[in-house]
Order: C-alpha cells, then structure tokens, then sequence
C-alpha cells in the first residue's frame, strides 16, 4: 500500500551537534529526567538559530499530518528525544515518580502487549487519563533484524479516519456514531476507575480495544457489536494509514 510521502525532518549537522553538546551535559537519563521535569531543558538551545526554525517545522507538520518523523538524532537513552519532546510545550507525563521514559525490549515471547511482536491496534496513548498528553516521542534504538517484514508502525491521521468511514456502508457509519456520538466506557485491568465519554472530542481521539474491552467485561455490558466495530475502526485506519 502506498500513500502521501512521510512527513520527515533530517537534523542538520550543526542543529544535532548543539543537541548532542546538550544531552551529554546532563551526564545520566535520570538526571535528564529530574531536569526536564523542573525546568525547561532546551532554554539553551531557544538562542542557537537553527532551534526556532527546526520547532516550528516539527510543529506544523504535526498540525497539517498529526505525527512527523524526525531523523539524525542520538539513540542516548531517550535523552535527545527528552529535548526534542519539549515542542509539545506542555509539561511532561511520568509513569512512576521522576521516570519519563521508558525502554522497550520487543519479544516473540512476551505476553506485554507493549512488548509483544505481535501485530498490534491502532491506539492512542494515556486514553484512560483524565488529560490524555499532548503527544507521544518515540525513537528506535536499534533496528528490527527482520526489517522491512517487521517492525513496521503505521499512523492514521484523525481526520482521514472520519472521512474515510462518512464515505462508507453501514458498518462504518456505526463506527463513526460510536466514536462520535455514543458516550462509551473505557479502564484497564489493573485501575479501579473506569472513563465515561464520547471517544472523538475537540478534534482529538481517545481509543484503545483493550481498554474497551476491559470496560465492557467489567460493567458486564456484553455489547454484540464490539467487536465489529473495532474491525470497522481497524479497517478504516489501515486504509488511511501510512
């Protein structure tokens, strides 16, 4: 399948040197944390003339495509990726105290969803959270040996997503009215609160099967359709995605 060209950034030579001179002066990934965390740590970068310029280039592809690749930084532990994250302009998200970013070690043999080699969903991440964040960084540090077969990811933009499922057939207006219209509950297995609301809001999306899943297991709805919908919501992103 082929579709519109990434989106893409290649970080000029003198932008990922400032960069890499930035990250190395934070020594550890956890003092990095600690940092960004407390401060804004790209302050010293705001005066170097290619900074400004690089921001508002990541930016606006994220508005215009709702995600943008950005390739020549340091696989340093997350610590470049930490510096970069700062365009979201938002404070950071941690997953337990003073830790912001977290390793994965993929497996044939994980049952982790977030570690499995398993085809995955399309999803969106904190989708249970009462602020769901601005926008997820990911950086891969070392290639899929079975690269191009696998380790593919694949991004569908939200409004392509609406779109594609208004042009279609019963199934898909469903779909839209589930995610647009229904309030609809959504918990992990693991929290003791369960979220209420309409899944698509303000021009943002909140959604993951398995926390719809979870939710309709737990409240004991037995909804028929569920699973259709998924597969419709599946479908429909697959066929917008890049």
């Amino acid at each position: 399948m082929t579709g519109p060209a990434l989106p893409e950034i290649d970080v000029d030579r003198g932008l990922k040197a400032a960069v890499d001179r930035l990250a190395a002066s934070f020594g550890t990934i956890d003092k990095a944390e600690t940092l960004a965390l407390q401060s804004d740590i790209a302050a010293p970068l705001r005066a170097d003339s290619g900074w400004p310029a690089f921001c508002d280039a990541v930016t606006s592809r994220i508005e215009r495509r709702g995600y943008v690749v950005v390739r020549g930084l340091e696989p340093d532990e997350g610590r470049s990726l930490l510096i970069l994250a700062t365009v979201f302009r938002g404070p950071f998200d941690t997953y337990k105290p003073g830790k912001i970013v977290k390793r994965f070690r993929m497996s044939p043999w994980t049952t982790e969803l977030s570690h499995t080699t398993r085809t995955g969903d399309f999803h969106t991440d904190g989708n249970v959270s009462a602020h769901p964040p601005l926008g997820t960084a990911m950086q891969c540090e070392q290639e899929d040996p079975g690269a191009p077969e696998y380790a593919e990811q694949r991004v569908a933009f939200l409004p392509d997503l609406l779109a594609r499922l208004r042009s279609g057939g019963d199934s898909d207006a469903a779909a839209l009215r589930f995610l647009t219209e229904e309030e609809v509950a959504m918990t992990h297995e693991r929290a003791s609160a369960v979220w209420r609301g309409r899944l698509v809001q303000n021009g943002s999306i909140r959604y993951h099967p398995h926390t719809l899943r979870a939710a309709d297991s737990r409240l004991d709805v037995g909804r028929p359709d569920l699973e259709s919908i998924i597969t419709t919501i599946h479908r429909a992103a697959t066929d917008v995605s890049v």
